[in-house]
């Protein structure tokens, strides 16, 4: 199971903050900052922006309280963008004192959502800012910088529906709270967040089963599984057998996995069992290649849908794709209105671009993804 973590949001990009002189940068002996990812540019409801992690560990004797993170551009310190951590940090492990503090050896993972314009992989760093906490009380604040890195450009590829027909909810995007991307893995020694831009497609209200397959039931069971490109089938797991021994993938239940043309891989999980489908195998774009199911770790039937960059569901790293199918109809103001099955709010419908905001509810074709 996922161990607790420390998140941190991030508040209102450059334009809404006031413009000030970076802090004096010193060091500091010991927090120690590390991307273990370096985001691609992602496209989210017609914006880009870097969906990442900061991950800071501290190695001081002291905890240290943070006040403060910047993300700047490091040729010229211009601040892209500040994250205030204030009422909305959790720690891994044991939780104590006040909730921006990072004791000795405690980590914290910084989740970061950055608008971005740049043109290119213009290199970022990080100013992290806190005050050693000291016995006979706070001493002066210190600002560290580290954690450089430079953006890495969009995947170019359009991915075909999914789904067929719905109307289906895209639930637990990057922005949900408590969603995939808050659950990080470390199953061969290294951490990684597969799920980053997972999403949960499930029937909104007004779902039409015969629009997305037959004999498909009112819950989405049964409802077609499309292969949204041309690839390879690398990875056919069925449901876990009662007798079998556990394994933490387990919580994955029957599942293919896709080689695309551009080397990143496409997870569906919780199909049906039964799937017919071998690895080795070609697939086209279009294609039925499993049905909505109910297995492994859930709480209803629903499409988990991710991409990769490996082959295995919970050591690879989540990345962001675009989708060239679908047209988004509407949202659900939030996803506690989606779960008590209220009616979502129709919008003028356009087609996705990217990927869809959270919650948002989308149609495909029924007919031709």
């Amino acid at each position: 199971m996922p161990l607790p973590f420390l998140a941190v949001l991030l508040a209102p990009p450059l334009a809404a903050v006031p413009a000030e002189p970076p802090a004096d940068i010193r060091p500091y002996q010991s927090l120690h900052l590390e991307l273990p990812y370096t985001p691609p540019i992602a496209r989210i409801d017609g914006g880009d922006r870097l969906i990442y992690e900061l991950h800071a560990t501290n190695f001081s004797s002291r905890t240290l309280a943070i006040t403060s993170v910047d993300v700047r551009v490091a040729a010229d310190d211009k601040r892209v963008a500040r994250i205030d951590p204030a009422g909305t940090m959790r720690r891994i492990g044991a939780a104590t004192g006040p909730t921006n503090h990072l004791a000795p050896g405690q980590r914290a993972i910084f989740y970061l959502s950055v608008p971005w314009s740049g043109d290119g992989a213009v290199p970022l760093v990080h100013h992290i800012t806190f005050v050693p906490q000291r016995k006979e009380g706070a001493s002066d604040p210190v600002t560290i910088a580290g954690a450089a890195f430079n953006p890495r450009p969009a995947f170019e590829a359009r991915l075909g529906a999914p789904l067929r027909g719905g109307p289906w909810t895209a639930v637990a995007l990057p922005g949900v709270d408590n969603g995939h991307r808050r659950f990080p893995y470390a199953v061969r020694g290294r951490v990684h967040i597969p799920g980053r831009h997972a999403i949960d497609w499930m029937p909104a209200v007004g779902f039409d089963p015969v629009s997305t397959g037959t004999g498909v039931a009112p819950d989405g069971s049964g409802a077609d599984v499309l292969a949204v490109a041309d690839a390879e089938i690398v990875t056919v797991k069925a449901e876990r057998a009662a007798d079998a021994r556990a394994n933490v993938e387990d919580e994955t239940g029957a599942m293919i996995v896709l080689r695309l043309a551009d080397g990143r891989h496409a997870f569906y999980q919780h199909l049906a069992p039964g799937l017919r489908l071998r690895p080795g195998m070609r697939v086209r774009r279009g294609q039925v290649i499993g049905k909505v199911g109910a297995s492994g770790h859930v709480t209803q039937p629903h499409l988990h849908f991710h991409v990769a960059d490996g082959p295995t569901p919970l050591d690879s790293e989540g990345l962001p794709y675009h989708f060239g199918a679908g047209r988004i109809a509407g949202r659900y103001t939030d996803k506690a209105d989606f779960d008590a099955g209220k009616p979502w709010q129709a919008e003028m419908q356009r087609p996705i671009d990217g990927l869809p905001p959270a919650n948002a509810v989308i149609l495909f074709d029924p007919t031709t993804p």
